[in-house]
């Protein structure tokens, strides 16, 4: 009799074990499936401008400089500076961005896990006005001189 206990306890432990497993490789899976659906619903953005720094093309220095009342040799030398710097800053933005990107990406699954059908195409609308934003944004400090020049909007 007690041989048969100890046997069901067995089989039990490993029934409860392979109940958890199994219910692991789903989230896994699940999260694996809903990364791409997500990666091919979305559209690839451009990685964001890392550039903002980078002084005007007419000399100008970004509008955090214009309050100081700069001397032209400081305009020049802090210009200067700027540029010097930038392989730096970019570098380490480059390094930085794409794990950013992939936690971002990872915590945006979740969060989509969690809601209804309604709320995420509430989600996905808000998001996509977030980005679209942010784009219009970028845009308006390119021609304020604050990056490359932007391309123009595609035609709707």
């Amino acid at each position: 009799m007690k041989e048969s206990l100890e046997s069901l306890g067995r089989i039990r432990t490993k029934g409860i074990a392979l109940l958890v497993l199994t219910f692991v490789a789903g989230v896994l899976a699940g999260v694996a499936v809903e990364r791409l659906r997500s990666a091919q619903e979305a559209p690839e953005l451009p990685p964001p401008d890392i550039t903002m720094m980078r002084p005007p093309r007419e000399g100008n220095l970004p509008p955090v400089f214009r309050q100081l009342n700069l001397t032209p040799a400081q305009r020049e030398q802090i210009i200067q500076i700027l540029e010097r710097g930038r392989p730096r800053t970019d570098g380490i933005l480059r390094e930085m961005l794409p794990r950013l990107r992939a936690t971002t990406d990872s915590i945006h699954a979740e969060v989509r896990a969690v809601l209804t059908p309604a709320q995420l195409a509430t989600w996905d609308s808000l998001t996509a006005q977030m980005r679209r934003r942010a784009g219009q944004v970028r845009r308006g400090m390119r021609g304020r001189g604050m990056g490359p020049a932007a391309p123009p909007p595609p035609e709707p």
